[in-house]
């Protein structure tokens, strides 16, 4: 069985609108993505297709493989960041408790940290907005963390 077949289709392309909500987040952008930040944000996901948990590494897959579609219709979705994440959350609510962690941690570390890092000082430290943005995104998604000070 598919992760995907726990889900409704909506709730299905509010996980896969993830990690474009973090990215979102964290450049400050909704849909005018500037090329770097992207080519950041590409190379972030396929990482996080690396990353532990079964529904993590489905979703993420799927976003890899159908990206540029993806990103054409995150561009008209109507959801702000917040109730996007908020739905993401929500969804949430139908994996177990270790895979909704597991994902959370993903879009938080792999996809959010990761964008923010290639941002911040030589491409591996996180400034201070971005550290902001992405603790506000953790937030709405209800998952607690802390960034370490570099």
């Amino acid at each position: 069985m598919s992760e995907q077949d726990t889900f409704t289709p909506e709730e299905w392309r509010a996980l896969q609108f993830g990690p474009f909500w973090i990215f979102s987040a964290i450049i400050g952008a909704y849909n005018r993505f500037d090329r770097r930040d992207y080519q950041a944000f590409v190379r972030c996901l396929e990482v996080a297709a690396m990353a532990p948990g079964r529904l993590s590494r489905e979703v993420v897959t799927s976003v890899v493989a159908d990206r540029d579609r993806l990103r054409s219709e995150y561009g008209t979705d109507d959801r702000t960041i917040g109730v996007g994440l908020g739905q993401v959350a929500a969804a949430l609510g139908k994996a177990t408790d270790d895979e909704a962690v597991l994902f959370k941690a993903m879009l938080v570390s792999e996809i959010g940290e990761g964008v923010a890092r290639a941002r911040g000082r030589y491409g591996t430290e996180m400034g201070e907005e971005d550290a902001k943005s992405l603790a506000l995104a953790a937030q709405l998604l209800s998952f607690d963390v802390e960034f370490a000070e570099d």
